[in-house]
């Protein structure tokens, strides 16, 4: 399964986005892969200028898997939030979400987002490798 985070969605979805995150997501997509969370979307749907916008992005995400954000995910993101932060390393909160919810499922993260390679050196985060 291939977790994608916003910051790659938002790639994806300009019009001048990075071809490299435009055909790593498709690839995912083509091969059923490609998975969001609940944290994912609302981080997407929210930025939405318009209700047709609105409708098309979340109809596309309603297509794709949909990872479940439950205790075991939160907890993880708890420990790994005080962790980091005793190193030094402060992480928003929705991020460490998403990539507890990557860790716990055993997902890839594709992303755009220097946070998750923060995490990544301390945790079993699996990120994409996409060379831009």
């Amino acid at each position: 399964m291939k977790l994608i985070d916003s910051s790659a969605w938002i790639e994806y979805y300009r019009k001048d986005g990075k071809k490299e995150y435009k055909d790593s997501i498709s690839s995912a997509i083509r091969s059923n892969e490609a998975a969001v969370n609940g944290v994912i979307q609302l981080e997407i749907l929210v930025f939405t200028k318009t209700e047709s916008e609105y409708n098309a992005i979340s109809s596309d995400f309603y297509a794709f898997h949909n990872l479940e954000l439950n205790d075991e995910v939160f907890k993880k993101a708890s420990e790994m939030g005080f962790n980091l932060r005793r190193k030094g390393i402060t992480i928003p909160s929705a991020d460490l979400i998403i990539a507890a919810n990557a860790i716990v499922t055993e997902s890839e993260l594709i992303h755009f987002d220097k946070h998750y390679t923060y995490i990544a050196e301390h945790y079993p985060l699996k990120l994409a490798s996409i060379d831009i």
